[in-house]
């Protein structure tokens, strides 16, 4: 049987995710967004090469796992 879960950004939040990308202006810098006050969409991080101001306004994650079978029986 297969399991499929989505995280919404507000349940990522409270399970202390952390997102790590190159800022999408000038390409230079690794930006992380780890502490609950990046994940605001009114926050967000700013680039130290370009000041650039990143804000993330929606994320969404699906896992998908397949269970073992049950047993028969």
């Amino acid at each position: 049987m297969t399991a499929i879960e989505k995280y919404t950004l507000d349940r990522l939040r409270s399970r202390g995710i952390r997102l790590g990308l190159n800022c999408p202006y000038c390409q230079g810098t690794w930006l992380e967004l780890k502490e609950a006050k990046d994940l605001d969409p009114m926050h967000g991080v700013t680039c130290f090469k370009c000041k650039a101001q990143i804000m993330l306004d929606g994320l969404s994650l699906t896992v998908i796992r397949e269970r073992a079978p049950a047993a028969e029986g």
